[in-house]
Order: structure tokens, then sequence, then C-alpha cells
């Protein structure tokens, strides 16, 4: 009876070991939650906010012309762009900068230039990337809700394309992991498309105003 015994606890535990075996691979085929893992514009997985309600449950009164909710998201909004928009000297430099073509980033490499872009990339990738956070926190409100996604990708779209500036001026010859192409190279284009996204936001931030009476966005 001995051997028996052995043989059905030995068969008992390889069971376990199959069973056990066959729940990890389960629990690592299923999809990776929000909570688990963030998506570089994981602004998409934040849920749009509920809409706040009136008296017994009514929509606030005015709300297709401003509501109470709308005005302070907008506001709130606005104090974001705030905080992250260049200064007119700011701004005149990071246009001058990416202008510039192969030869004029080779120049950045080397004297007080280099320094000098330096200490205003590294500025410009803060304000962005404290600003895609901010509107992270902001409630997403289905009337907001496209110029609310289309501002948080044009904040980090920004953060990303002067963190990709510095790169450059580190190491000119820098490739992009996702292309496989040298960096230098992509940042015309990622700069012409930044530029569109800017206008396509501000112009549904006009038609937005317009629509629920907000007072123009104000530097």
């Amino acid at each position: 009876m001995l051997p028996f015994v052995k043989i059905s606890n030995f068969r008992r535990f390889a069971t376990g070991r199959l069973c056990l075996s066959a729940s990890l691979l389960l629990l690592s085929l299923q999809p990776i939650t929000s909570a688990q893992a963030q998506t570089p514009h994981d602004i998409a997985n934040i849920p749009v906010s509920p809409v706040p309600s009136g008296p017994a449950g009514m929509p606030p009164a005015g709300m297709n012309r401003g509501g109470p909710y709308i005005l302070e998201w907008f506001e709130r909004y606005d104090q974001v762009r705030r905080q992250a928009q260049m200064s007119p000297s700011e701004k005149l430099k990071a246009d001058g900068l990416m202008s510039k073509g192969m030869s004029g980033l080779g120049a950045m490499l080397a004297g007080d230039e280099k320094a000098a872009t330096q200490n205003l990339l590294n500025k410009l990738v803060n304000k962005y990337q404290q600003a895609a956070e901010q509107m992270k926190q902001l409630h997403l409100y289905p009337e907001t809700e496209r110029l609310h996604r289309g501002y948080y990708q044009y904040f980090s779209d920004a953060k990303r394309l002067f963190s990709d500036y510095l790169r450059v001026q580190s190491n000119l010859f820098a490739m992009d992991e996702e292309t496989g192409k040298p960096v230098a190279g992509l940042l015309m284009a990622r700069k012409q498309n930044l530029e569109t996204l800017d206008m396509n936001n501000k112009a549904l931030d006009e038609q937005l105003r317009q629509q629920f009476n907000i007072p123009p966005y104000r530097y």
C-alpha cells in the first residue's frame, strides 16, 4: 500500500502544480488595466465625469450657456494654459531653435549657445510636463472632452518634442527607438504636427467659448 500512497500523493501534487500553472497563464493573458499600466496619452483611461445636477436631480439652469461647472472648468483650464505658455522672449528663442536645420542643430553642441539653449529646453520640458499632469486632474466633462484631450495631447507632445531637442543637443546622431531613424531628422515634421494641433485646439476653444458664453482666453 505504501507505494500506492506515494504515487497518489505525487499525482495530487503534480495535478496541483498544473492547475497553478494554468491559473498563472490565464492571469498573464488578461488585459492590463489602466491602474496597472498607463499609455503616453493616459488621459484616454480617465472616465468622463458625470454632469453636476441641480435641485431634484435636474440639470443646472443655463447649462448650454455656460453653467457653473463649465465656467469653473474653463477657469482652471485657462490657468493651466497660462502657466505653460511661453513668454514672448522664450517663444522667439524656441521658434529660432526649431527653425534650424541639421547644420544649425550641430552649432548648438558647443559654446555659450549650448548652455543657453539647454536652459531654455529644460524649462520648457518642465512646463509642459506640469501642464499635462494638471490637465489630468481636471474633470473630463462631455461638453469639453475634445478640447480637454486635445490640450493634453498638445502638452504631452510638446514635452516629448523639446526633450528630444535636448537629446540631439547631447548627441546629434541619437536614434528614435520607435522608428529606428535619427531623431534630428524627425524634429521638423513633429514641430509642424504640433503647430497644426495647436491651431485646431485654439479653433475649438474659440467655438466652445462662444457656445457656453465664456470670456476669451487672456495670457
